[in-house]
């Protein structure tokens, strides 16, 4: 199957599982274990190997592809990063772990000889190590991260609790929570993959039979919210994130009044209903 048929970056994660289930039945194992690719072949499947949330995260995500871009330097005589890692899925290479530093070379302007270090394993391992690999990146997980990747990979391997405790960084007792998720989600004749497409809150309010809230931005001021985020993003790239008590800190200065009217509108009440329900589950939260 050639890759460029295999559009499989617009698949959800059930559809790209299965896509590459029947990928890797026609061409089960590559000719060669490269040491080099271009970046036209490395191919991407956020909905799997990806378990970092990106949306939202403009400043962080921008000025750690520009530190990984300058650090690679021109392209006349680029300076390689660490291997980005990848997996065969059957339709070509993909990228496990180093989304970033495929942007940066991008970036950059480099467009061949690409330092990869290949992964070999079923895909239940190379989603695993996809989680594994991220979770020990220099563009750390959230909590909220860390929790829907547990969940993710509770849903869809049969690792132990104290494998996917470890791998995610999480606490035994949430995987412990997860299980009893899971098993009462396929009492409810749900599969795995339709579990997969679930966040860690989703799944907890679809157990006991609630739905989490849409909450409609609308169109328009979803639109105004990009530019601003986008504003944001180019001025002070990721200082929010480095210095979170002093960019709240500048909010209160900005307006006193602001932090609290943030509190009541639509946006943020739906964050704060999903960070509530993680620490609800949540017993050793100090161990982050």
């Amino acid at each position: 199957m050639a890759s460029a048929t295999f559009d499989i970056d617009d698949l959800d994660a059930g559809e790209a599982l299965e896509a590459l289930e029947k990928a890797l039945v026609i061409n089960p194992t590559s000719s060669q274990d490269p040491e080099v690719l271009s970046l036209k072949e490395l191919q991407t499947i956020e909905s799997i190997f990806q378990p970092r949330n990106l949306d939202y995260r403009d400043g962080e995500h921008e000025a750690h592809i520009d530190t990984l871009a300058k650090a690679i330097g021109k392209p006349e005589k680029p300076r390689h990063l660490e291997p980005i890692t990848v997996w065969w899925g059957g339709a070509g290479w993909f990228i496990l772990d180093g989304h970033h530093r495929r942007l940066a070379y991008k970036r950059a302007g480099v467009v061949g000889n690409i330092p990869v270090r290949v992964f070999r394993g079923s895909i239940e391992e190379a989603f695993s190590k996809s989680v594994s690999l991220n979770s020990k990146n220099k563009m750390p997980m959230s909590l909220q991260d860390k929790m829907n990747a547990a969940w993710r990979l509770t849903a869809r391997t049969d690792y132990s609790k104290s494998h996917i405790a470890l791998e995610c960084a999480v606490a035994d007792g949430s995987v412990a929570n997860m299980r009893r998720v899971k098993r009462a989600l396929l009492g409810k004749g749900m599969t795995s993959d339709r579990l997969l497409e679930m966040n860690w809150t989703e799944a907890q309010l679809v157990s006991k039979g609630e739905e989490k809230p849409e909450v409609d931005h609308g169109a328009e001021a979803a639109r105004r919210a990009r530019g601003y985020a986008q504003s944001i993003a180019r001025a002070l790239k990721d200082r929010p994130h480095k210095d979170p008590e002093g960019f709240a800190l500048a909010l209160l200065m900005l307006d006193e009044r602001l932090p609290a009217r943030l509190l009541e509108t639509a946006a943020w009440a739906d964050v704060l209903a999903d960070f509530r329900k993680i620490l609800e589950t949540e017993e050793c939260f100090d161990d982050y």
